[in-house]
């Protein structure tokens, strides 16, 4: 009688497990699966419910030991291979024996649901979308209320690059299970991938009055105040994003950037270096924000070396092109051609350009390659070298075959400007520009050798929420128009015609617009108008680079720029340049009398002397 009544007392006690597991009590339902397992040994369900609930109390090695072995008791459980291929996905398992381990599962029962969205996670990371998509979008026809199923399929659409549809997905999981942070946390990655500001300020929100102390959802959140230019709150969230999970390297990256984004460098240092220790040996996002905060603390030695990790981060948004030949490592290149090439923005290249003529003194021969526009003024600078536009294909690979090795622009410096000594002792300025356009440009200005000719220019056309607060409006600008008996010429590229009309209107006497100097593609031109100006004060674009490669005092305002400021108060790389910081906590029209200040203290003694010889007058 005892051996009938046996089985159903395992049974019974496996049924009361699962009740316990299905209410979220791991802990009581493991140890009612110990003592069945220790009852009945080769007991195949017990076994293998014993090693979930090592999986769900996050001990993945000890589950996959007794799915393992439940298996070998009873290999023709699909439920075993597909609770077996979540533990290794835990364990960081690869697509490929993740893939393997589910169509076992399938090959038992096709209906298998762990399985084929496991199958579904596995072909993602393989960016085999087509097939996941189909696996995802039969899973959630079949149960509509299926949570993992549309986390995953947005997780599949975040991979593929269609983020707009991934928002939606993220929101139906948040509405399915809105006491599970993770959904809440994916959404908000998708949001901030596809800037959406606003909308996120509110969800996170009510995350976090969901999810206190929380560190991912805070962490979220710090990440968002980052890309909103919110520094000092965003270094808040992030400190307490750290403390709540200080083993983390991802949140220490994310509080050192914030750090140095909030001009504290040497806590920035300290933390991305204690983050570099938690961090795998390949992790480039650690390394490229370390050599950004060695810079920012004027450590060129160790920062530029690692400069070049930015083209393995995805964060970085830089170009990462494809060379047949070998990136140059300062060797010996006397009887060789170098091709140098940008990764970054206009401005990023014109002021790592200032390296050129010294390149060119060590190279057998120099190719410079930019966008047309960029390569024409490269091409006036240094007659010396070849400029031409950019020679790839559309993988970015290169389809011209003239030259030996490579470099980027900016990683000139790593060979080049080792300490901040050799940016004093650089021939500067390094660039040249037309003489008789720049002469003509300035005599077609009433009075130009009575008053100062200040260019100006107040923002990118790159509008997006985390750069625009450090940009003024053309309203915002005029208090600079106002305080100064000068000629003011505009340097800003991509106006409009109604900013123009504006300051027409406003300034009849002082405002000169060049209606024939195409400043955004015609850069010979806009370097000729910017030489005829004695004073030029312009935001953080190239304007105020083209004056720093011109060797004209400029102020330029923005945020903090680690590759720029090298440690410095002002760029290293223009002597005349003088940098200013707009509030962080307030809208950048209230810095303006800073700016006129400063303005005033450059053009105390103007005289029109150190224009009229930089144009040979």
């Amino acid at each position: 009688m005892a051996t009938q009544t046996a089985p159903n007392t395992i049974r019974d006690r496996l049924l009361k497990g699962i009740a316990l597991q299905q209410a979220g009590e791991f802990e009581k339902a493991q140890r009612i699966y110990k003592q069945a397992v220790k009852k009945a040994p080769n007991n195949a369900d017990a076994v293998h419910l014993l090693g979930v609930t090592y999986r769900q109390l996050g001990y993945p090695k000890r589950a996959l030991e007794y799915i393992q072995k439940a298996i070998a008791i009873d290999p023709n459980q699909s439920s075993f291979y597909a609770n077996l291929a979540r533990t290794m996905m835990d364990l960081g398992g690869s697509p490929d024996s993740l893939l393997a381990v589910c169509n076992k599962a399938l090959s038992l029962n096709p209906r298998e649901r762990e399985a084929r969205n496991i199958k579904g996670i596995a072909l993602t990371k393989k960016k085999d979308f087509e097939e996941a998509e189909m696996i995802f979008q039969s899973l959630i026809v079949e149960d509509p209320e299926f949570e993992d199923a549309y986390r995953n399929f947005g997780s599949l659409l975040m991979a593929a690059d269609r983020a707009h549809h991934a928002v939606n997905f993220f929101f139906k999981a948040v509405l399915l299970a809105p006491d599970n942070p993770l959904n809440y946390i994916l959404r908000a990655k998708a949001r901030l991938k596809l800037q959406q500001y606003e909308p996120s300020q509110y969800e996170l929100t009510e995350a976090l009055e969901r999810f206190p102390g929380n560190a991912d959802v805070i962490h979220e959140a710090a990440r968002l105040l980052f890309s909103m230019n919110e520094s000092s709150m965003a270094v808040d969230y992030s400190r307490q994003a750290c403390d709540l999970d200080p083993g983390d390297y991802h949140k220490g990256v994310t509080l050192g950037v914030n750090l140095l984004m909030n001009r504290q460098s040497k806590e920035s240092l300290s933390v991305l270096k204690a983050a570099r220790k938690l961090a795998p040996e390949y992790a480039p996002t650690v390394d490229w924000n370390l050599s950004l905060a060695y810079l920012a603390n004027g450590d060129l030695q160790n920062g530029w070396p690692l400069h070049r990790a930015r083209f393995d981060d995805p964060a970085s948004m830089v170009m990462k092109r494809k060379f047949d030949v070998p990136l140059w490592n300062g060797e010996d290149i006397s009887q060789k051609t170098i091709m140098v090439w940008g990764d970054q923005g206009l401005g990023d290249s014109l002021k790592s350009g200032t390296i050129i003529p010294e390149l060119i003194d060590r190279a057998g021969k120099v190719i410079l390659e930019s966008s047309e526009k960029g390569a024409k003024f490269l091409q006036y600078s240094f007659p010396d070298a070849i400029a031409r536009p950019v020679q790839m294909n559309e993988d970015k690979e290169q389809t011209a075959h003239d030259y030996d090795c490579h470099i980027s622009f900016a990683d000139l410096a790593n060979h080049f400007r080792p300490t901040l000594q050799s940016f004093k002792d650089a021939k500067y300025p390094a660039y040249s520009f037309d003489r008789d356009r720049a002469v003509s440009y300035l005599k077609r200005l009433d009075r130009f050798d009575e008053k100062p000719v200040i260019g100006f220019s107040w923002r990118s056309r790159n509008l997006a929420a985390n750069r625009a607060r450090f940009y003024l409006s053309a309203p915002e600008i005029c208090p600079v128009l106002e305080t100064h008996d000068a000629i003011f010429v505009n340097l800003q590229y991509g106006t409009v015609d109604k900013e123009i009309q504006y300051l027409q209107k406003r300034f009849p006497e002082k405002f000169i617009f060049f209606e024939d100097v195409d400043l955004f593609d015609d850069l010979l031109g806009a370097a000729a108008l910017t030489a005829a100006c004695d004073f030029v004060v312009s935001a953080n674009t190239s304007v105020a680079d083209i004056a720093g490669i011109l060797d004209i005092p400029a102020i330029r305002f923005g945020q903090q720029e680690p590759p720029l400021l090298l440690g410095q108060k002002n760029p290293p790389w223009y002597p005349s340049m003088t940098y200013m910081h707009p509030y962080t906590d307030k809208a950048c029209a209230e810095f303006v009398p800073e700016i006129i200040k400063e303005m005033d203290r450059q053009l105390e003694n103007w005289t029109p002397e150190r224009r009229n010889k930089r144009l040979g007058l």
